[in-house]
């Protein structure tokens, strides 16, 4: 059977954040994220193509260079310091803010020997619940960071 295996260890992965309204710029590591889970997924706000159907048969296809979307964190809040790297607590003061810089946000990881990349330049917080308790754990949630563009290295 050919196939790849893909191997990415769970304790090789940084995210590391730059805006200029948190530690006056300097790069920080987010912390609050759960070994178990999914840890963020990045989506697309617009489809780089679009096919439309005509009639009789034809089609006219639509394409762009559209690179934004958004970014779901699923972590959990941790110091409740901002300049420790909590994500949540981070995401909680750039809502006070009204950010209107952004920042950079730099995601690195080790997949099958190598060490992989992505970088988000635009970066802003899109969504970041107030408040979540739960007994008997601890509680997610769901940060949700905009961005407007990205490149791999």
């Amino acid at each position: 059977m050919a196939g790849q295996n893909t191997i990415q260890s769970v304790g090789d992965f940084s995210a590391v954040f730059t805006h200029p309204n948190v530690l006056a710029g300097a790069q920080i590591g987010l912390i609050g994220f759960k070994v178990e889970g999914q840890i963020v997924d990045g989506s697309q706000v617009l489809d780089n193509s679009k096919i439309v159907p005509l009639i009789g048969g034809n089609t006219i296809t639509i394409t762009n260079t559209v690179r934004s979307g958004t970014l779901t964190w699923t972590c959990v809040p941790t110091s409740g310091d901002a300049a420790k790297g909590d994500i949540v607590a981070i995401s909680q003061m750039l809502q006070q803010l009204g950010d209107n810089v952004g920042g950079i946000l730099r995601f690195s990881y080790g997949m099958n020997g190598s060490q992989r990349s992505v970088t988000f330049i635009g970066v802003t917080v899109k969504r970041c619940k107030p408040l979540s308790l739960q007994g008997n754990d601890v509680p997610d949630y769901a940060v949700e960071w905009n961005y407007a563009d990205f490149g791999t290295n």
